[in-house]
């Protein structure tokens, strides 16, 4: 396994050709890498949800980067993880459905945390035998040094050719990474409209952004017993009606979510309405419920209605 070679100008090699390249950039990596605030720092808006728990992300999210020479349709996928129920099949679906689709991955590493749960990474290497890029985030937390020493050591240890050394929190390298992409993509045209930057559904991203402020209110196993129905998006001259559902597997569960006289449900939802109406440019009415739906992460026909494939 090796990550691909560099090339020192992706962009004026595409031009001389007449053509701009054109592909998918699947991005891998264990959980609480970084991979969310990459992809949001790479497509140029927030798209993705981005908490400090591992997991965050369930479902397969697409970005799209256009420019003249190029456009990248980024797939920002769960975390690599060892499945334990439902959910976490669907989950590892969505990775492996993200691989198979990709032109090339994107694998990222820790630098913070380089060896935990390395053997989730060890084994993703092992079957995968496509285009690679492979790059080690978090660098602006180390001395340099101590950078090209673990980007030596964990090239060599995952046999590995190179580790583009990044921080998508500040965007340090990114340039750099990007370029070296686009040389793996192939030359053709561009496959999404200019403008477009995103797949999904405004349902979809206003679902994630209650489920982030979900995530960012509760602790311990809670938000991960959690998942976001839309029930009613209704457009109004003035402002957007919006109906969520917030589903838990317990009666104790809805109680925490709830908090002492509603108040941990009012802090979800403030959190959750002020980015809704940034992502949709206008005034929203956010109505916040609370269901009690049992064992969902362990039911095909529960999974399926929630949207996890």
């Amino acid at each position: 396994m090796t990550s691909m070679p560099p090339s020192s100008s992706p962009l004026a090699s595409a031009s001389e050709q007449g053509s701009c390249r054109c592909g998918f950039v699947a991005l891998v990596g264990r959980p609480n890498v970084g991979k969310s605030t990459l992809f949001n720092a790479l497509v140029g808006q927030r798209l993705a949800i981005v908490t400090p728990k591992p997991q965050t992300t369930r479902n397969r999210i697409l970005g799209i980067l256009t420019r003249p020479e190029f456009q990248i349709i980024f797939l920002d996928t769960p975390g690599l993880l060892q499945v334990q129920d439902r959910l976490q099949e669907s989950m590892e679906r969505q990775i492996e459905s993200a691989v198979r689709q990709a032109d090339v991955v994107l694998l990222l590493l820790d630098a913070v945390r380089p060896r935990d749960r390395l053997q989730l990474v060890q084994a993703f290497l092992a079957t995968y035998r496509g285009p690679l890029v492979a790059a080690l985030n978090k660098i602006d937390q180390l001395e340099p040094e101590q950078v090209a020493t673990l980007q030596r050591s964990l090239a060599e240890e995952l046999g590995l050719s190179a580790l583009l050394p990044i921080s998508a929190q500040r965007g340090d390298g990114l340039d750099a990474l990007l370029a070296q992409l686009v040389t793996t993509l192939p030359y053709g045209p561009q496959l999404y409209p200019e403008d477009m930057v995103a797949e999904q559904p405004e349902r979809f991203f206003v679902a994630e952004i209650i489920r982030e402020a979900a995530f960012n209110q509760l602790d311990e196993e809670i938000p991960y017993s959690l998942s976001i129905t839309i029930d009613t998006f209704r457009e109004n001259p003035q402002k957007t009606y919006i109906a969520a559902s917030i589903h838990v597997e317990r009666d104790s569960q809805k109680g925490i979510v709830i908090g002492r006289q509603g108040a941990r449900l009012r802090a979800i939802g403030a959190a959750a309405r002020e980015k809704i109406e940034v992502l949709l440019g206008r005034p929203v009415y956010l109505d916040l419920w609370v269901k009690v739906r049992p064992d969902w992460r362990r039911s095909e026909r529960d999974l399926r209605e929630f949207g996890y494939r």
